[in-house]
């Protein structure tokens, strides 16, 4: 466990804002040890519940192996696995995550150098350094005698020290940030980024240097990355086939109709995750799918109702025809209504005594 807080404090000093301005290298090296500390904290946790964990394969484990560290060990998604399924470690769905990402950063680094931005990796970096020390305090301390414990506290404080002001660098960061896109009016258009997860991302702001593409772009505030606006929207689109592998409707937005509505994503302006129109930017909170044309419905502005407007409209027949009687004018039968009665004897009415 000491080499596992060797690294960590090695982590701290990379990224700590206070010591000096973090450079890329700060973080390739902060990386690199932060993923070197993962695997030995991992591995320290598994030889606390039995020592044949931290094979590969724990049916041909054995002592010598272990003693002679000549032993196939665990990679960090098989030591994930066996702490939450043997140990009962409980790790978030979000904290595996953060883990993956870490290793792929780490193997990025380690073969071919700096490919992502450093903010991006730095952010990432500070999320699996907060769980670490965390992890360290529930699983690993009570395993510690006594006297060890106190200077595995010692040294805890001092990470928990740093680790604080990495995050107070990004609190205060995010807090100019979000000063400045409540005052822009764009919080309705932005969303999660993809490199750092914060949610940053501006749409249609083009990057410091555009690239040669004349294309649309969205912008992170916090990392800077940037991506073509038709790649991004495909993350959040929703697969093209239904439940039933018929082809689905679920990506049309019901406003502007555009094969553009992602799922789940996370605006600025909401509190929860909605339906976003990469296309007209609209939100949607609540949908659901036309029994008709299988297009999304907004319920929350029409109602819970089966069917869309336009198969609404098309499922109603004709109105019947109203019949409406010419108008018969008394001249069309020889009749003029200004004439005089005729004289009586000129009369056809049969008089009184003429025979019938």
């Amino acid at each position: 466990m000491k080499n596992g807080l060797d690294y960590l404090a090695s982590v701290v000093r990379h990224l700590d804002e206070n010591e000096s301005e973090v450079t890329p290298s700060d973080v390739k090296y902060a990386v690199l040890h932060l993923q070197a500390a993962v695997e030995v904290l991992f591995k320290t946790r598994l030889l606390a519940e039995h020592w044949s964990l931290v094979f590969t394969n724990p049916g041909d484990a054995t002592r010598k192996a272990l003693d002679e560290a000549t032993l196939k060990s665990v990679t960090p998604e098989q030591a994930i696995i066996r702490l939450q399924n043997i140990v009962g470690v409980e790790i978030s769905e979000k904290e595996v995550k953060a883990l993956k990402k870490l290793t792929a950063d780490r193997n990025k680094l380690q073969h071919f150098g700096f490919t992502d931005n450093a903010r991006a990796v730095e952010a990432r970096a500070g999320e699996v350094l907060d769980f670490l020390i965390r992890f360290i305090d529930t699983e690993l301390q009570p395993y510690l005698e006594p006297a060890d414990r106190v200077g595995t506290e010692r040294e805890l404080t001092d990470l928990r020290e740093g680790l604080g002001n990495i995050n107070s660098y990004v609190e205060q960061r995010m807090n100019r940030i979000a000063g400045e896109l409540r005052q822009e009016g764009v919080e309705s258009t932005t969303i999660e980024c993809p490199a750092c997860e914060k949610v940053t991302l501006v749409l249609d702001e083009a990057p410091p240097v555009p690239p040669a593409a004349d294309s649309a772009y969205a912008t992170c505030r916090f990392c800077s990355s940037f991506f073509e606006l038709g790649d991004l929207a495909t993350r959040w689109l929703p697969s093209p086939w239904d439940d039933q592998g018929r082809p689905s409707r679920a990506d049309i937005c019901p406003w502007c109709d555009a094969e553009a509505l992602g799922t789940d994503v996370r605006v600025r302006s909401e509190l929860d995750p909605v339906y976003f129109c990469f296309s007209c930017s609209c939100i949607v909170k609540e949908i659901a799918s036309c029994d008709g044309c299988g297009k999304s419905i907004d319920i929350s502005v029409w109602g819970d109702v089966p069917l869309c407007r336009p198969c609404e409209d098309a499922s109603e027949p004709d109105p019947e025809p109203e019949f409406e009687l010419l108008y018969e004018d008394p001249a069309d039968y020889g009749f003029d209504e200004n004439a005089k009665a005729p004289a009586y004897e000129n009369s056809w009415f049969p008089k009184e005594g003429d025979e019938a």
